[in-house]
């Protein structure tokens, strides 16, 4: 911990200018708001990989693979079961809110007499029956309504939501790391200087995550090549990690001036950087063994399903999560499973239809990463510049406040609601001001009776 907070404090080793009093709150409150972001995605993996719920997991692994197979003889009709488990799941999770329903998809506690450990699997796979119901229902329909050409149509719509998923993963996962980020601001004040330390300590930080990673798979098929320099995949990996590196910094470099003028955007762009550095070295590594390194059949299969269970993970969590100016919530943690389910099936389901019609599950995956890695990189600059444009925002507006107080300082006054007090004489000088009231009022000649603001004429005729 003491080692992280080391590495985040360079960047703050320029020199502290004197804060700016219109913008320090401003840049505090945006920051809040995007660090309130729920980032706990470990409880989400609890949520998901409950005991309770845990038959559910091993029917998507297991149903994934079987469908995979089935793609590569006949697209079309796994096309359907794939599309009929996710809608099964879906509604599933609509009529999660209901506690009976509910009940029906997760294992309750068994009581004192337990049966043998036999029984209590196939027993548990009972919750199955509400999900493998409906989407049984949903494929039966579309085979008996539709046309022998909807399901290869179906295929090519699932294969096409491929690059959706992978676009998915990058925004999802970038959502998470900026809420990261954002944790822990310093107070906010102006500062001097370009950050070039900063910068230095990110350009090493990528060359040492690519050097070991690299050096880590190259190792797993030549164990006894440990001697870094006979790695003859390690020097090009990294020459082309920190050729990114370079393209992405470059690409930001103007947003990246503007954060430096101020501590926590300063800060927020060094943390937010490390996680979407690491993020996008990550998929050109994939991208590299796949393109580059001689790997198992095995190792890209284990290597799918541990990309699927990521994406679904990050895709549940933007969801479930409150997000930077979000005002609702689709998801939430009693349908949170069903929910992430469906979505695994959907995504299973378009890896098996672009495989089957590109025929190379391994360029499938280079394809993925590529999409994945590019929408990291594009995320590294959208998210800085929206923090930064809602700072500026956030500035103009003040200056207009305080532009509109100055030229109306009357309006600064605030009005008073309570009436002034009148003067109050002394006692003496009270009764002799009512005295001399009264005697006043007593010489003044009274009007009463007829005469009171009337006007009579001097003569009267009186007609008989």
């Amino acid at each position: 911990m003491k080692t992280k907070e080391s590495l985040v404090g360079t960047v703050d080793t320029n020199q502290e200018v004197s804060p700016a009093p219109d913008n320090e709150e401003e840049v505090g409150q945006g920051l809040e708001q995007l660090a309130a972001t729920d980032s706990s995605i470990l409880g989400l993996i609890r949520t998901l990989l409950s005991f309770k719920t845990l038959p559910h997991v091993v029917a998507l692994v297991l149903s994934s693979v079987f469908l995979y197979a089935l793609a590569n003889s006949s697209p079309g009709m796994a096309a359907v079961a794939f599309a009929s488990l996710a809608i099964g799941y879906s509604v599933t999770a609509m009529l999660s809110s209901i506690e009976r329903i509910r009940s029906w998809t997760q294992l309750s506690e068994w009581g004192e007499e337990r049966p043998n450990a036999l029984k209590r699997l196939a027993f548990s796979f009972r919750i199955l029956i509400l999900p493998y119901s409906v989407a049984a229902v949903f494929f039966l329909l579309f085979v008996i309504l539709t046309s022998e050409s909807a399901p290869d149509v179906l295929a090519l719509i699932m294969a096409s939501l491929f690059v959706v998923w992978a676009v998915a993963q990058g925004r999802s996962f970038g959502a998470w790391a900026s809420a990261q980020s954002a944790k822990g601001s310093p107070k906010s004040a102006a500062t001097s200087g370009q950050g070039y330390v900063g910068l230095a300590v990110l350009a090493l930080g990528v060359l040492g995550f690519s050097g070991a990673a690299i050096t880590v798979f190259a190792s797993i098929h030549k164990p006894t090549d440990i001697a870094l320099a006979q790695h003859p995949d390690l020097f090009p990996f990294i020459g082309l990690s920190l050729l990114v590196f370079g393209l992405m910094n470059a690409a930001t470099w103007k947003v990246r001036t503007e954060a430096m003028k101020n501590r926590s955007l300063r800060r927020f762009h060094f943390k937010w950087s490390i996680w979407i550095h690491l993020f996008v070295t990550w998929h050109l590594l994939t991208v590299y063994r796949h393109a580059f390194m001689d790997i198992g059949d095995l190792e890209v299969y284990l290597e799918e399903i541990a990309l699927m269970m990521f994406t679904v993970f990050m895709g549940i969590w933007s969801l479930t999560s409150k997000g930077f100016g979000a005002k609702f919530k689709l998801l939430n943690t009693e349908n949170a499973l069903p929910w992430g389910l469906a979505f695994g099936y959907a995504y299973a389901g378009s890896v098996a239809m672009i495989s089957a019609a590109v025929g190379d599950l391994r360029m499938v995956m280079m394809l993925g990463h590529i999409i994945a890695a590019l929408t990291g990189v594009w995320m590294h600059r959208s998210i800085m510049k929206s923090v930064i444009v809602r700072h500026q925002d956030e500035l103009e507006i003040q200056h207009i406040v305080a532009h509109s107080e100055a030229a109306n300082p009357a309006q600064q006054q605030p009005e008073s609601n309570e009436q002034e007090p009148e003067p109050t004489l002394p006692i003496d000088e009270a009764e002799d001001n009512w005295n001399e009231h009264l005697d006043g009022d007593w010489e003044k000649p009274k009007d009463i009776g007829l005469k009171a603001d009337v006007e009579w004429e001097d003569v009267i005729n009186i007609d008989d």
